[in-house]
C-alpha cells in the first residue's frame, strides 16, 4: 500500500507541475490501481479509499484552477 501511495503521489505531483496531461494523469493513476489490486488484503480497503479520494481531490482542484484561468 505504501508503494501505491508514493507512486500516486508522484503521478499527481507530475500533473501539478504540468509534466502530465489530465488524461495521462488519470491513466497513470488507474494503472497504479490495477497493479495494486492483486496484492490487496481486506485491511487495505479503507486506506486505499482515502488515498484515491485525496488524489482525486487534488487533481480535480487543479483542473478547476486551470479551467478558471487562475494559473500562475
Amino acid at each position: 500500500m505504501e508503494t501505491f501511495r508514493r507512486e500516486t503521489k508522484g503521478i499527481v505531483n507530475r500533473f501539478l507541475l504540468h509534466q502530465l496531461s489530465f488524461q495521462h494523469c488519470i491513466d497513470a493513476l488507474a494503472a497504479a490501481h490495477l497493479r495494486l489490486i492483486p496484492r490487496l488484503v481486506p485491511g487495505d480497503i479503507e486506506p486505499l479509499r482515502v488515498v484515491m479520494l485525496a488524489n482525486n481531490e487534488r487533481v480535480m482542484a487543479e483542473m478547476t484552477r486551470r479551467t478558471l484561468g487562475t494559473e500562475n
